[in-house]
């Protein structure tokens, strides 16, 4: 090895020098370690930190994740976007329905929505307060900054029947009954810190701060 050091060295220059060579003579291939698809699964999780990606579960099969990795720049382009929280809620439920303050202006504020859970009978995914809890948490990771969710809750028309469910602390309560669909349902964030606009206050590893 052909030093750079100055003659004058001091003996912990040198080693470091020694120590920055050999580094570079690791056998690491940075260009696998930065593709979503050659990545190795046990650091797929620190490629995703690196490429912000905001919505993140150990859980989820080695395909979903790297198929979350690989569409991080361009998922950060639409963030806030009704086809951001698409993606979202598709990696739940392809049949959950987003309905904006617009589509519904008898029940919801400006910039408010909600999303509309499958009735059993039409969805294989069954909905109980950790599913909805982490389906809030989600959507609060990518909705507009100005956008307010008021509930999350099931409401499916069948005939003349109505199945509503509204998630609270508590647990998934299920109501079935004739439902007046032109009343506000509180809000799910009501046992939560809020901001002064209404959103819950979320900490960094991803857990609202309750009231």
């Amino acid at each position: 090895m052909t030093s750079i050091l100055p003659p004058r060295s001091t003996r912990l220059q040198k080693a470091l020098e020694q120590v920055t060579v050999d580094l570079l003579d690791l056998p690491v291939e940075l260009r696998k370690l930065w593709s979503p698809q050659q990545c190795p699964a046990s650091h797929l999780p620190w490629l995703a930190w690196g490429l912000s990606v905001d919505i993140w579960d150990a859980n989820w099969p080695e395909a979903v994740k790297r198929a979350a990795v690989a569409d991080a720049i361009a998922f950060q382009r639409r963030k806030g976007t009704p086809a951001s929280l698409r993606t979202v809620l598709d990696r739940f439920d392809p049949l959950i329905g987003i309905v904006e303050w617009f589509d519904d202006r008898e029940v919801l504020a400006p910039f408010h929505f909600r999303l509309e859970l499958p009735l059993l009978a039409q969805s294989d995914v069954y909905y109980d307060e950790n599913l909805v809890t982490q389906i809030l948490r989600d959507i609060a990771q990518v909705k507009p900054v100005r956008a307010h969710m008021l509930a999350v809750f099931r409401l499916r028309a069948q005939a003349q029947a109505w199945m509503t469910s509204a998630a609270q602390t508590g647990g998934l309560i299920r109501l079935t009954a004739s439902t007046d669909t032109t009343t506000a349902l509180d809000p799910v964030w009501e046992t939560y810190l809020q901001t002064a606009d209404g959103e819950p206050l979320l900490l960094a590893d991803g857990i609202y701060l309750e009231a």
